[in-house]
């Protein structure tokens, strides 16, 4: 049996607040990731989602657990994960290939070798002639375009995506989506990717993990049964909208208003 990719192993994680109280945010949480699968992960909202993937890129020390990558113990941020988040993050004072060609920069890339890789990805990303725009002057999708490109641009080995189109119109969202597809189809990664939308989860993933509320435990786990590559008529399917209700009732028992 092929060893997974990633392992997560009875994570738990706590913050202080005020006065000293210990807030739990996940408790025992552990699941296995296979090479190039990808997995979504739903549950309401502040249950520990995105904790919870700061842990596994390396930003956040676990309480207790573990993250492995390829056996290997995850005790920092390291280029075999490459993090997008939803609020972009892009250096305002760089340019969209510049922004792309930070972390080759940091990994000692020489300039031209990083230029040439970096042109590469904004051109896959669709942003050929943009290269030179700052970031106040382009659109949102255009500027988590650029925070794909440059996660991917070190070639990592597990991409993280932390609620990447949650800030976008439902247009954009959509057409990133089957964006995010296409490159996936070509440059196959192993991805974990943390939404609250369960039609994007479905979408694009090959399991559904549904979290609790906080302190967020692995709750269900779900196999989407639909053949790649996916297109926009399997979200009317009767297949779709059963999973979607399943999904949907599994964090509703969890939800408490």
């Amino acid at each position: 049996m092929a060893q997974p990719k990633l392992e997560i192993s009875q994570l738990t994680k706590g913050f202080v607040r005020g006065r000293g109280d210990i807030v739990p945010v996940l408790e025992n949480v552990s699941f296995a990731v296979a090479d190039l699968e990808f997995v979504a992960i739903v549950g309401p909202s502040g249950c520990g989602k995105s904790t919870f993937l700061r842990i596994v890129d390396g930003l956040i020390e676990p309480d207790s657990g573990e993250v492995r990558l390829n056996g290997r113990a995850v005790t920092g941020p390291g280029h075999g994960r490459g993090m997008v988040f939803q609020s972009f993050d892009l250096f305002p004072w760089r340019t969209a290939l510049g922004n792309v060609e930070f972390g080759l920069e940091m990994m000692g890339v020489p300039r031209q070798e990083r230029r040439d890789r970096a042109q590469g990805w904004i051109e896959l990303v669709g942003l050929t002639g943009f290269e030179h725009s700052y970031p106040h002057q382009l659109s949102g999708g255009m500027q988590q375009r650029v925070g794909i490109a440059r996660a991917l641009a070190i070639e990592p080995e597990v991409l993280l995506m932390d609620e990447p189109f949650g800030s976008l119109d439902v247009q954009t969202r959509d057409l990133l989506q089957d964006e995010l597809l296409a490159i996936w189809q070509r440059k196959r990664k192993t991805v974990l990717f943390v939404t609250h939308s369960i039609e994007e989860a479905i979408y694009l993933a090959d399991r559904v993990l549904i979290f609790t509320p906080r302190p967020a435990r692995l709750e269900l786990v779900l196999d989407v049964p639909f053949a790649r590559p996916r297109t926009e008529e399997i979200k009317s399917s009767p297949a779709f909208v059963e999973l979607r209700r399943e999904i949907w009732q599994s964090l509703k028992r969890g939800v408490r208003i």
